[in-house]
């Protein structure tokens, strides 16, 4: 199970945006374009953001020790790349959200 977070911290989503992002996936395939994740920054960016170590983090051999390491982000607003400020593959409207309409 450990194996499957680290999996998903890799790819730049969650257990929940990993099951989004699988339908979005098919949604995309059918109209014959590419579903992009928007926070997907690399494998190994992702975890060094996710870890807060390397060149804009604390070095590697802080992962071994239990310590209190501040995060790189506020928690509000995450890295991603230049020019991707949301999905590709998915237009509005597609999203999946949990609003029930009720407004």
């Amino acid at each position: 199970m450990a194996a499957w977070h680290v999996w998903g911290v890799a790819s730049g989503e969650t257990s929940v945006e990993a099951q989004d992002h699988e339908h979005y996936r098919k949604i995309a395939k059918r109209r014959g374009e590419d579903f992009v994740n928007s926070y997907d920054l690399g494998k190994r960016k992702n975890l060094e953001l996710y870890f807060n170590v390397g060149k804009d983090g604390y070095p590697l051999w802080t992962l071994l020790f239990p310590f209190r390491a501040e995060p790189y982000t506020d928690g509000y607003s995450w890295a991603r790349p230049k020019g991707l400020e949301r999905h590709k593959g998915v237009r509005v409207g597609e999203e999946l959200t949990d609003d029930e309409g009720d407004e």
